[in-house]
């Protein structure tokens, strides 16, 4: 085919569909690729956690052990009371 057009493509895939030229494959249905979802959506939002935990931890800063809904103040309090001058501990 010279030019893709929607016509050259419909002739395309009636084509090979004339001559077999295809196999099925397997669909996942919806509530799995809702747990696809979720599941690398969290993996990105740990990795994401870690990487701010490393980056504080260069100035000596630790976070310890703190609830979801309390990490961000704990970051904001860490970073409040750290003098960016003084060297790691």
């Amino acid at each position: 085919m010279r030019n893709k057009t929607d016509r050259n493509d419909a002739r395309g895939i009636a084509q090979m569909m004339r001559l077999g030229w295809y196999r099925a494959v397997h669909v996942k249905n919806i509530e799995m690729q809702k747990m696809h979802t979720l599941l690398a959506n969290r993996k990105l939002l740990k990795r994401k956690l870690i990487d701010i935990e490393t980056t504080l931890r260069a100035y000596g800063l630790l976070i310890g052990v703190v609830a979801r809904w309390q990490y961000e103040a704990g970051v904001v309090e860490l970073l409040e009371h750290c003098d960016p001058c003084s060297p790691p501990q």
